[in-house]
């Protein structure tokens, strides 16, 4: 999702976003892991905390870069760029020591936008841009338009108006020019969306009580939690909510995350002492956390590494009244080896995966 205040915003879901400090691109360091540490990272890739990029295997940081601390973007699918809000203007920069960010789209001062989504083969994005007044309380905006604009550049198109309707693209996939998408309300799902390409929408009305939608990376499932707290997860084809499946939460337990694993059709689910991965026939596989020192389960998060191979969990930690540090679990996901690490921080995001060097 992306972040945007501008005119009205529809703050539906609440995230806890790290910051860090610096404006320019920095010297980048050098880190080596301990052989425990070494069996779980991979230091191809790193994670990205507001406006800094550090390896999986420890805090300190490789390079900055040259944007305002970020409080929202997205990575792309293949884990080399981040777009995000500037304002009005939606931009994009590669996660790389030096880069320069370029606008790709502008808002009018008239509308407003929040939310956006990568297409899954990384060359464009898919905005949703609310106008026409209304938006009052939980009231939808006179329109949300999705509209889609193409990394390499160009003039940004308008795929689609809805009227009266708050909408938040989920995926974008340019192979089946299919656009997933949702109408969220403070009750949960008003309508599911699959916009084609060519402007004909498609509405269909969940029967049950969903929150969090996530698409998968490769735009071919959705996801929706049932009731909060979650009793279950549903998961259906993107074109095809009818033929979705509820998978339930097993009786007494608390679901702290839900999140895609890139490249596979698994979905993780989180709770206090394990992490499971799930697919739509029902298969669960679990791989345990080690316990965990004194924190709140309410701030906790699952962030998967862009290759879909591990997993990092973060908690925050309760050290006193002033102070709010990052405890980090990473997971190996083939081998269920996992390690700790303490990033120290002032919220529990243990940071987005983005993709080191070539």
């Amino acid at each position: 999702m992306g972040w945007r205040v501008h005119g009205v915003v529809y703050m539906l879901l609440a995230l806890v976003v790290a910051a860090a400090c610096g404006s320019g691109p920095s010297r980048v360091g050098a880190i080596t892991p301990t052989p425990a540490q070494a069996v779980v990272f991979d230091d191809h890739f790193g994670v990205l905390v507001g406006n800094t990029v550090r390896r999986e295997s420890g805090p300190e940081p490789l390079f900055v870069l040259g944007i305002a601390s970020d409080s929202g973007g997205v990575v792309s699918p293949d884990g080399r760029r981040l777009a995000y809000w500037a304002n009005s203007d939606l931009r994009i920069i590669d996660v790389a020591p030096g880069a320069q960010p370029r606008t790709l789209l502008a808002i009018a001062d008239n509308e407003g936008a929040l939310y956006f989504a990568w297409s899954t083969d990384g060359t464009g994005l898919v905005v949703g841009v609310s106008g026409g007044g209304g938006g009052f309380a939980d009231a939808p905006p006179g329109y949300s338009a999705l509209r889609v604009v193409d990394v390499a550049g160009g003039t940004p198109r308008e795929i689609a108006r809805i009227r009266n309707a708050n909408v938040v693209p989920l995926a974008w996939d340019r192979q089946a020019r299919l656009i997933s998408a949702y109408e969220p309300t403070a009750a949960g799902t008003y309508r599911y969306d699959v916009v084609s390409e060519s402007g004909s929408v498609k509405q269909t009305t969940p029967q049950s009580s969903l929150y969090f939608l996530e698409a998968s990376h490769d735009a071919q499932q959705v996801f929706g939690r049932i009731d909060l707290p979650t009793s279950a997860v549903r998961v259906w084809p993107v074109g095809s909510y009818e033929l979705g499946a509820d998978l339930p939460v097993p009786a007494g337990q608390n679901v702290l995350a839900v999140a895609w694993r890139p490249g596979k059709a698994e979905i993780g689910v989180l709770f206090t002492d394990r992490l499971e991965l799930w697919d739509a026939s029902g298969a669960r596989r679990t791989l345990a956390l080690p316990p965990a020192p004194p924190s709140s389960d309410r701030y906790t998060s699952l962030v998967f590494r862009a290759d879909g191979k591990a997993a990092l969990v973060g908690r925050q930690l309760n050290t006193s009244t002033e102070t709010f540090d990052t405890y980090t679990v990473a997971i190996d996901l083939a081998s269920g080896r996992n390690t700790v690490v303490q990033w120290p921080g002032p919220a529990s995001e243990p940071g987005r995966s983005v993709r080191l060097g070539p």
